[in-house]
C-alpha cells in the first residue's frame, strides 16, 4: 500500500461532493499502489512573479520509487468546452480554464524545485475526470494525459506505468521532505556559541562584581576558584578599575598564551607579562642579554630577578597574580616587593589545575575567597568530570548550556590510528556546522612530544601551530585549525575543544588534573581522542 501524506483521519462517510471523490481516489491509490510510492493530497504551493506572491493547490501528487513526480488534477462534476478549451464552473467564482490551471501548477512546481536545487526531478501531470468521457482530444490535452470515467478501473495501473525507468535517481528523501514542508535546518552554531558566551559571561560575573568591593587592613586577597568560575573576568575588572583611577597595575601569570590573551583585553597602559617575561624585562634593564637558544634561559632569568628581590622598588598600586598554583612561593614574595604599602594584591588560582611540581603557599593575614561553581563548561561535561572523580571536590555545573558528555574516539598503538580517530572526530564536527575557527585541538602531550603539533593537516584543515622566535616570543604558522598543549592552554577557553593524544598507564593525580584542565576549556562541546588503555582506565574510574 502507498504511503499517504498527510494521513487521513476523518471518516469518509462524513465528507461530501468533490472532496469525497478526492478521498475515494486517495483510497484507491493507497490500496492500488505498492508501498514504495508516496501520495500527497492538498499540497499548497507558493511562488513569486514580478514581486507578486501567488498561491495554488495541487489536488494529488504521486512520488514514484525513483523520485519522479506525477500531478493529478482532479475535476469532478460537469466540465464544458469553449473555443476548444476545457472549463470548470465553481460557485461564486468565474469559470477556470483547466488547461491554464494545469500549466500554472506545473510551472510553479518546476520553479520551486529549481529554487530548491532539485530541477533535475522529472514532473508530469494527468487530468483526471471521473465523471466525464473525453470523446475527442485536442492540442492542449494529449489523450494519454487524461484519465476519464471509462478508465477509472485502470486508475492505479495508469498512474504506476506512467513513470519511465531512470538511469540516475534524485535524492528521494530530500524530495519527500520538500513536499512535506519539512525544512532542512541546522542550528546556527555561531549564534549558539555567541549566546553561550554571553550567558556564561553574565553568570560568572559574580567574582568580578563583589570581590573588588571587599576591603580589609592588609589589602591582600587569595581567590581559590575552579575553572570557569570567572577569574579572568575578575582580573580584567580589577585592571580596568585601576586604569580608571590612574593607578599603576601589573598582571602576572605563568603561561605566555594567557598573558597574550589578557594583553588584548586589558587597558593598553596596564603591564601584562608572564613571570619569566617580567624577569626578562628586569634583566635587560640591568644590562643582561638572555640567550634564548639556551634551554635553561628562563631559570637563569628568574635567578637574576630573585637575587635582587630585596632591592626592588615598590611601584605598583595593584598586583594581580594569576595561575598562582604554578608559581613558586619565592616568586610571589619577590613580586610582592614591587607593590606599594597601600597597594592591593590579588592572588588567583586553582589547586586542581596545578600541573607542575610546586609547593602550595599561603599569605598571612590575606582574605581567602573560594568558589566551586563552573559557569563556562557545558553542564553534562561537568557532570562527567564529577563522575570520573578527576578532583576531590564536586564542581557545581552552573552553565545554562546542558550540552552533552564528551564522546570517546579511541585508538590503538598502530601507526596512524590516532590520526584516524582524530580525523573521524573532526569530520563529525564539520558535519554539525562547526567551523574550524571555533575549534582548538588541545594535546595532552608537550610541544616537543606531540605528534599532532607536527601534522600539516587534521580533518582536512591546515594546522596552525605555535612557534618561538629567537627572542622567546610566540608566533604562529599559517593555518585554520589551532593546536595547543594542555599546559599552554590553561586559563583560556574555546567554543569547541578536541582534547587529543590522551594516553597514560595509571590514573594518578597529575593525569587526573590534566584531564580536568583540558575538559574545562570548552564552552559548547568537548570531545576526547584517547588511547584504548586510557579509555579503559577512565571507564573504571567512572561511578
Amino acid at each position: 500500500m502507498a504511503i499517504i501524506h498527510p494521513r487521513i483521519t476523518p471518516p469518509l462517510a462524513l465528507q461530501h461532493g468533490g472532496y469525497l471523490l478526492e478521498l475515494n481516489l486517495i483510497e484507491m491509490l493507497r490500496m492500488g499502489l505498492p508501498d514504495n510510492f508516496d501520495v500527497f493530497h492538498g499540497l499548497t504551493w507558493s511562488t513569486v512573479h514580478n514581486a507578486m506572491q501567488k498561491f495554488g493547490e495541487l489536488d494529488l501528487t504521486v512520488v514514484s520509487p525513483q523520485g519522479q513526480i506525477l500531478i493529478l488534477e482532479v475535476k469532478a462534476g460537469s466540465v464544458y468546452t469553449q473555443n476548444g478549451l476545457l472549463f470548470k464552473n465553481y460557485q461564486q467564482e468565474k469559470p477556470k480554464d483547466i488547461g491554464q490551471q494545469l500549466g500554472r501548477q506545473h510551472g510553479a512546481l518546476r520553479k520551486r524545485l529549481k529554487q530548491a536545487q532539485m530541477d533535475h526531478v522529472e514532473v508530469q501531470s494527468f487530468l483526471v475526470m471521473p465523471d466525464q468521457i473525453l470523446q475527442s482530444e485536442g492540442l492542449a490535452y494529449p489523450r494519454e494525459r487524461v484519465i476519464d470515467a471509462t478508465q477509472m478501473d485502470q486508475f492505479c495501473t495508469l498512474v504506476r506505468t506512467s513513470f519511465a525507468i531512470l538511469d540516475s535517481e534524485p535524492n528521494r528523501q530530500l524530495l519527500l521532505n520538500f513536499l512535506s514542508n519539512e525544512f532542512d535546518v541546522v542550528p546556527d552554531v555561531g549564534a549558539m556559541i555567541s549566546n553561550i558566551q554571553s550567558s556564561s559571561a553574565h553568570l560568572s560575573n559574580g567574582l568580578a562584581t563583589w570581590v573588588p568591593r571587599i576591603s580589609q587592613d592588609g589589602n591582600a586577597f587569595i581567590v581559590q576558584a575552579t575553572a570557569g568560575s570567572g577569574k579572568t573576568q575578575l582580573a580584567l575588572k580589577l585592571l580596568r578599575n585601576a586604569a580608571l583611577n590612574k593607578q599603576r597595575a601589573l598582571y602576572v601569570c605563568y603561561n605566555r598564551p594567557l598573558a597574550d590573551h589578557i594583553q588584548t583585553l586589558a587597558p593598553s597602559h596596564i603591564e601584562v607579562a608572564t613571570f619569566h617575561q617580567h624577569c626578562d624585562d628586569y634583566a635587560k634593564q640591568h644590562g643582561h642579554s638572555p640567550d634564548f637558544s639556551n634551554a635553561k634561559v628562563y631559570d637563569e632569568l628568574a635567578k637574576i630577578y630573585m637575587a635582587d628581590a630585596e632591592k626592588l622598588s615598590p611601584r605598583f598600586d595593584l598586583l594581580v597574580i594569576d595561575e598562582s598554583q604554578d608559581f613558586n612561593p619565592e616568586w610571589v614574595d619577590a613580586l610582592y616587593q614591587e607593590l606599594k604599602d597601600d597597594g592591593r594584591l590579588y592572588v588567583m588560582g586553582d589547586e586542581n589545575q596545578r600541573l607542575y611540581d610546586r609547593e602550595p603557599f599561603d599569605l598571612a593575614g590575606a582574605v581567602r575567597i573560594e568558589c566551586n561553581e563552573n559557569f563556562r563548561t557545558p553542564a553534562n561535561v561537568v557532570h562527567a568530570i564529577n563522575r570520573l572523580n578527576l578532583i576531590e571536590q564536586t564542581i557545581d555545573a552552573c552553565s545554562n548550556h546542558q550540552g552533552e558528555a564528551p564522546n570517546f574516539y579511541t585508538h590503538n598503538d598502530q601507526p596512524g590510528s590516532h590520526t584516524a580517530a582524530l580525523n573521524d572526530c573532526l569530520h563529525k564536527l564539520w558535519s554539525q556546522g562547526i567551523d574550524p575557527s571555533q575549534v582548538v585541538l588541545v594535546t595532552y602531550r608537550g610541544l616537543d612530544k606531540s605528534k599532532v603539533m607536527h601534522l600539516d593537516y587534521a580533518g582536512g584543515k591546515k594546522i596552525k601551530r605555535p612557534l618561538r622566535d629567537a627572542d622567546g616570543n610566540s608566533t604562529w604558522t599559517d593555518g585554520e585549525l589551532r593546536v595547543e598543549t594542555v599546559n599552554r592552554f590553561k586559563g583560556q577557553c574555546a567554543p569547541v575543544v578536541v582534547f587529543c593524544e590522551i594516553d597514560f598507564e595509571e590514573m594518578n593525580v597529575v593525569n587526573a588534573r590534566k584531564l580536568f584542565v583540558g575538559m574545562t576549556r570548552g564552552q559548547l562541546k568537548v570531545e576526547l581522542v584517547l588511547s584504548d588503555r586510557a579509555a579503559l582506565l577512565l571507564t573504571e574510574n567512572f561511578n
